[in-house]
């Protein structure tokens, strides 16, 4: 059965009683219990709840809910029981944080009890108003820790985001660099006459090393980092007076700076070795340039030569012809 059904049900028995209008008999309604039992069981609620405005407690237990869209209509709503259905993670539960004065909530026997064992932290985390969850109080100690652990596994998340950002960036710019270097290697080796003497150009060999290295390099040191601050930092204390929080980030400081000094001297090595590739860039581009000088003086001396054999091929044609006629003279005067 769905929501749909009960809400047609309920309309045909306010009639009966007396009542004309639909919105003003649901409007009316304080309470409304709508338990499952083994013949019937709720499970889709849709629409069938738009019109119950001022409802403020309901009670949806023992149905088969996966899905609870709909129920951010009731803005007056303060009591609601889930209890036994089929709702299965928090995702769904997210539109429970539009009711502003839901105070009692009971999810038990849901799947997201197993699913999530956090699943109380978050919605008293993100539900100011509750003050009752699965028939427990909620209380002030309580509502601190989850702020706390909320923090803890937000921080958590971001600190995964960033790394990952870090790493797709860092893995970009590595593909952008040897895309240009490729892309540069590809134009040289066209503009060279015999490209069997060309000698490819490659990534340097220290290059290579470090954008292997720097990847797993970086990463360690500052997921120590942020560990640390993820332990001692609770959002209260000043860590300026923390011994131990101090020590360890010290340590992992002088890690990060042992790291780039190692860095700088790969850094020098890399630089010394684009010199080289420039240099020998360089050489090979004059050396191009002197083949192709060669190839030019070689082409307009064959010009050159052409041209005399063009003007001889004339000239010869021409005595080809006059004597061709003188030939032809002598035959005539000697048949006469």
């Amino acid at each position: 059965m769905d929501m749909e059904t009960f809400k047609s049900h309920f309309m045909v028995s306010s009639s009966v009683a007396g009542e004309t209008s639909d919105e003003k008999v649901c409007g009316d309604v304080r309470s409304l219990s709508i338990p499952g039992n083994h013949k019937e069981k709720i499970g889709y609620l849709g629409n069938g709840l738009d019109n119950f405005e001022r409802l403020k407690s309901l009670n949806l237990s023992h149905n088969s809910l996966v899905c609870i869209e709909g129920l951010q209509c009731l803005k007056h709503l303060q009591n609601l029981n889930l209890y036994y259905n089929c709702i299965p993670s928090l995702e769904e539960v997210k539109v429970l944080f539009e009711l502003p004065l839901l105070r009692y909530l009971d999810l038990r026997l849901n799947p997201l009890g197993k699913s999530d064992p956090y699943y109380r932290h978050f919605l008293v985390h993100n539900m100011i108003s509750l003050r009752n969850l699965d028939g427990c109080p909620v209380k002030d100690d309580e509502r601190k820790c989850a702020k706390r652990k909320y923090s803890q596994l937000r921080s958590r998340d971001n600190r995964q985001a960033f790394l990952d950002h870090l790493n797709m960036k860092l893995s970009l710019k590595n593909e952008t660099n040897l895309i240009q270097r490729n892309h540069f290697a590809a134009n040289h080796r066209s503009r060279t006459h015999s490209s069997s003497h060309q000698k490819p150009l490659t990534k340097p060999a220290a290059l290579a090393q470090a954008e292997n290295k720097q990847q797993g390099n970086y990463r360690k040191p500052l997921e120590e980092l942020l560990d640390i601050m993820d332990k001692h930092w609770v959002g209260e204390k000043n860590l300026e007076l923390n011994t131990n929080f101090l020590t360890q980030i010290v340590q992992i400081l002088s890690m990060m700076e042992n790291h780039i000094t190692s860095q700088d001297a790969e850094v020098k090595t890399l630089k010394e070795e684009m010199g080289k590739l420039c240099d020998f860039v360089n050489v090979q581009e004059k050396e191009h340039k002197a083949e192709v000088e060669k190839v030019i003086a070689d082409l307009e001396e064959l010009n050159a030569q052409l041209r005399i054999a063009m003007e001889e091929n004339v000239a010869l044609r021409k005595d080809l012809l006059t004597s061709e006629k003188l030939q032809h003279k002598r035959q005539w005067r000697s048949n006469l």
